[in-house]
């Protein structure tokens, strides 16, 4: 049985991680056709027009947030409290076993539904469910079937967890709490919660490591390195801050809370530099609206969704450049030709709708002119909220451990498009505002 799930005899070398291992179930999932498109999604879009190095793809991020969430699952089954020893499974155990396979092959799982392109026009061709309504209907689709016959057919590793579906368990935890919840209405238990948080989780999510980690080492851009190795060491199932003994969070060690502030500062400074770098968002902006023009329609099914990728896109793109009566043609020239791109412009709090459309119509442009968006005003962020543990067993909320971490900017900015003809009149409009 511990054969059946430790033994790895392949394995593949990652520029951030070094050697990945990996067994002959995962090679299946690896091997299958929704994993390998991957290999043709560019995980920051199409920012290396901005930053040329930035050409990785959700391929090695899937790998690499596999190989960071084992070892963070080690470290939290390891390193256990006495006040939650009853809860974490031991290593070795049926229930560790079982738990350590569905952790890496929803790591593996979480990125399959992506557009091409990840993020770029994901918010408008795919509402509000995102991504992971679709990484749902990818894993419960025919082509990975045979991955999970053989993964419910390896020897009896199910024996003492008859209690469970391991298919159901992969899904859970590659989408998180939230998003299972808005698709099946269920909750989750409070060890799916942990186990979940560990891929998932909005603060130490290996998700969120891996890709600061690997968008700072591809793009140069060296804000997103932190002391992550200090972080996972610290890594604990802790009582929560608030409700003691009675619910159980991922929180951290004191050790570790150094760690914990780089992960915020790297993360603020790498939205600030590349995710909401002006040109970035000038070049997402008319990939955004090429993509609107020509693919709301063609998201019906599983097989025209994996049939999609980068190099379709870039394809139609470069044609769409070329001939004015195809759809987007003026958005295929300004990211192919590098012509007439509008500019981004971040916008200040005191700048509304309103004010905009002001504008717009006092100046008398049109939607082919200018365009914006906002986002939702969201409630204050409970990000500082997981427990710390500090010396002789005490636990605090980590925004009263920390100055710093209450310090750091978290808001999303709002923004401008505006057509190179116009953009000195709205600049003039947006200093006098």
């Amino acid at each position: 049985m511990v054969k059946d799930f430790l033994y790895a005899d392949k394995k593949i070398y990652d520029s951030v991680h070094g050697f990945i291992p990996f067994d002959e179930f995962e090679k299946e999932l690896i091997d299958s056709l929704p994993f390998q498109r991957l290999h043709y999604i560019h995980q920051l879009g199409i920012a290396y027009l901005v930053y040329p190095g930035a050409t990785h793809t959700r391929f090695e991020h899937s790998l690499g947030v596999m190989s960071l969430a084992t070892l963070m699952f080690e470290k939290i089954c390891k390193s256990v409290r006495p006040d939650v020893f009853h809860f974490v499974p031991r290593k070795g155990s049926t229930d560790f076993l079982y738990w350590r396979r569905v952790i890496r092959m929803a790591a593996l799982c979480h990125d399959l539904g992506h557009l091409p392109f990840s993020h770029v026009a994901e918010k408008e061709l795919l509402g509000a469910m995102g991504h992971e309504y679709w990484t749902l209907k990818v894993i419960d689709s025919p082509y990975l079937t045979p991955v999970w016959e053989k993964l419910k057919n390896a020897p009896a590793y199910l024996e003492d967890l008859t209690g469970r579906n391991i298919l159901e368990d992969i899904k859970k935890i590659s989408v998180g709490e939230n998003k299972w919840s808005e698709v099946t209405g269920q909750t989750f238990s409070p060890w799916e919660r942990i186990v979940s948080e560990v891929i998932t989780g909005d603060f130490f999510g290996a998700d969120r490591i891996d890709y600061l980690l690997r968008d700072a080492k591809s793009t140069g851009v060296a804000y997103g390195l932190f002391d992550y190795h200090q972080l996972i060491e610290s890594l604990r199932i802790l009582p929560s801050a608030d409700h003691g003994s009675d619910e159980l969070q991922l929180g951290i060690d004191e050790n570790g809370l150094e760690s914990s502030e780089a992960l915020l500062l790297a993360r603020h400074f790498m939205h600030r530099r590349i995710y909401q770098y002006s040109s970035v968002k000038a070049y997402n902006f008319h990939l955004r609206r090429y993509m609107l023009a020509n693919y709301s329609k063609k998201l019906d099914n599983v097989e025209e969704f994996l049939a999609l990728s980068d190099t379709d896109v870039t394809s139609a793109l470069n044609k769409a450049a070329k001939d004015p009566k195809l759809a987007g043609h003026a958005d295929a020239k300004c990211v192919i030709f590098r012509q007439h791109r509008f500019r981004a412009i971040a916008l200040s709090d005191n700048v509304s709708k309103e004010d905009l459309e002001n504008f717009k119509t006092r100046h008398k442009l049109t939607d082919a002119d200018i365009d914006w968006e906002f986002h939702k005003a969201d409630l204050p962020p409970d990000r500082l909220s997981f427990p710390v543990s500090r010396r002789h067993l005490v636990i605090q909320k980590a925004k009263d451990c920390s100055d710093l971490l209450l310090k750091v900017p978290s808001k999303k900015e709002n923004w401008v498009y505006i057509s190179p003809e116009h953009d000195l009149e709205l600049v003039n409009f947006l200093e006098h505002k």
